[in-house]
């Protein structure tokens, strides 16, 4: 992968940051699939696929809209969450 790869040469640390996180989100989503399949999850009315967090792109509102649960919520490139925590 192009990113691990990255890891191994001279970024500046807000750059390394960024790469380790990139990472680390993937991992956790690979980690997320895994468990789904596992679970035989096929139905997006299914709680463990609704309780993730699921990102939409909505043309008719030219946003990115992020919906958990019943719940949606605009994406205003907030904080995605403590890296260290996944």
């Amino acid at each position: 992968n192009e990113l691990i790869g990255m890891t191994v040469t001279d970024l500046d640390k807000l750059d390394r940051v960024n790469v380790e996180t990139l990472i680390t989100i993937q991992v956790h989503q690979k980690d997320i699939c895994d468990e789904l399949v596992r679970r035989r999850v096929r139905d997006p009315g299914d709680f463990d696929w609704q309780k993730q967090a699921r990102f939409y792109w909505r043309d008719e509102k030219d946003t990115c809209v992020i919906s958990i649960c019943d719940v949606d919520f605009d994406y205003n490139y907030e904080f995605l969450g403590c890296k260290e925590r996944l």
